[in-house]
């Protein structure tokens, strides 16, 4: 039985990758050829450049269908990719997805292809899919994870600021508040965090787009998974919540409403085992706290990103939109420092 990654000592080139694609996958897909496939660039990535790889000879079969991710530029001076292939394994392993990754090159991965549409913004508030998103969460949730080490808010937010030290950046006032945050605020927020419990595998990059809504089968799938880690379970879901504002032209007022998260709270903690969890405002308000830190992260992600990477996005103005957000909720974070 094959063993999967496969690794292979090769790298692809953007510009090439129609012809040198070919030769990587000879292993997985023999018959392949340009003659009998179709290649697609995904251009909603704002890390890295991903196509999909279809049959044309069966197209209303899509389970072979292969995903190239090249990684994008000097990511890997903040993403661990070696941990986010373990952590696609872990999921694959306790059935939670079904995909795969089949090849491992030096600059990218090919796995397999989570089959329906990316949601929207409207999607993932409809009710039938706020169900499937919370049922899956808490079933990722829920895989057993023994690695111990720091939240992975702490690490990222601490590695971002690290690469931004040569930056042009004012970032003094930030760098006292992840100190506070660390030593003060989070073992407030959650005193004695448990393993297993309160500190879970995460997804952390919970946006609209990286859940992926099959209609047909009504299956919820995620996708990217470079910042899964060991992180709170109620920063995940609030990421997920900022992360309602989609992702063209992105609009952070879009948030659900109390009654909105109560209901997705209700089938997340019932799904995870956990039905002693009281479900109120304070812990909604609890939830609001994380929601500043998860725009924290992803603003200095941002100006990382402006730094090294090629791709043609405003991270600039992104970073000012996360940034600003994050100050107008720093009150609700810091409320009793």
């Amino acid at each position: 039985m094959e063993q999967f990654p496969i690794i292979e000592n090769v790298s692809l080139s953007f510009q090439n990758v129609s012809t040198e694609i070919y030769s990587l996958i000879n292993s997985i897909r023999p018959d392949w050829t340009p003659l009998n496939t179709r290649l697609v660039t995904f251009t909603e990535g704002l890390t890295n450049i991903i196509f999909g790889l279809f049959d044309t000879r069966t197209p209303d079969d899509q389970s072979k269908t292969l995903i190239i991710k090249i990684y994008g530029n000097q990511t890997e001076l903040f993403i661990d990719r070696q941990s986010e292939i373990n952590a696609m394994s872990l999921t694959y392993e306790y059935g939670v997805f079904s995909q795969r990754v089949l090849i491992q090159f030096n600059n990218g991965i090919i796995y397999e292809y989570a089959s329906g549409k990316p949601c929207s913004r409207d999607d993932v508030r409809k009710e039938n899919i706020v169900r499937l998103i919370a049922t899956k969460l808490a079933q990722f949730h829920n895989i057993p994870y023994q690695k111990i080490e720091k939240p992975y808010i702490i690490i990222v937010l601490r590695r971002f600021i690290q690469l931004l030290n040569e930056s042009s950046f004012d970032l003094s006032s930030i760098k006292s508040d992840i100190d506070i945050i660390e030593e003060h605020i989070l073992p407030r927020l959650i005193p004695n965090a448990e393993l297993g419990k309160d500190l879970v595998l995460c997804h952390n990059d919970l946006l609209v787009k990286n859940i992926i809504y099959n209609e047909k089968t009504q299956l919820i799938s995620f996708i990217d998974f470079e910042y899964t880690n060991l992180n709170y379970a109620l920063f995940d879901i609030a990421n997920h919540f900022v992360e309602y504002a989609g992702v063209d032209d992105a609009d952070f007022t879009i948030y659900p409403t109390r009654d909105e998260q109560k209901k997705w709270l209700e089938i997340y903690f019932q799904v995870r085992g956990m039905n002693q969890q009281i479900i109120d405002d304070n812990l909604c308000h609890l939830i609001d706290q994380f929601s500043a830190l998860a725009q924290l992260m992803w603003g200095l992600w941002a100006l990382v990103q402006a730094r090294i990477s090629q791709l043609d996005f405003d991270y600039v103005n992104y970073a000012n939109m996360r940034l600003d957000c994050y100050k107008n909720l720093r009150s609700i974070l810091f409320e009793k420092e």
